[in-house]
């Protein structure tokens, strides 16, 4: 399997520059999949939690957490039984704190 910045980069249309490289900043350790593409959005989701008030920063952390948890949507495809994945992801980021 290939690692995280290896997928994202096979991936049409590539994200924007910024957030490309906000992305390869914040590269997950593990192969690329859902699992681990995820834990990368909701460690994201964390850090953007964390900060007291609205902080204009937190802006390009939320949207490099939608993009992980999109991409982690997007390999599930990818897997033999994409639904039961897809349930396991949403489920996980409901409940997120």
């Amino acid at each position: 399997m290939s690692t995280p910045r290896e997928w994202l980069s096979a991936r049409v249309p590539p994200p924007p520059p910024p957030l490309a490289a906000w992305l390869e900043a914040h590269e997950p350790a593990g192969p690329a999949g859902p699992a681990v593409l995820s834990r990368a959005g909701l460690a994201a989701l964390d850090r953007v939690r964390a900060r007291p008030g609205r902080v204009r920063d937190s802006a390009f952390e939320l949207l490099g957490a939608d993009a992980f948890l999109t991409y982690a949507c997007e390999a599930a495809l990818e897997l033999e039984d994409p639904l039961a994945v897809l349930d396991a992801l949403t489920a996980r980021v409901a409940v997120a704190p």
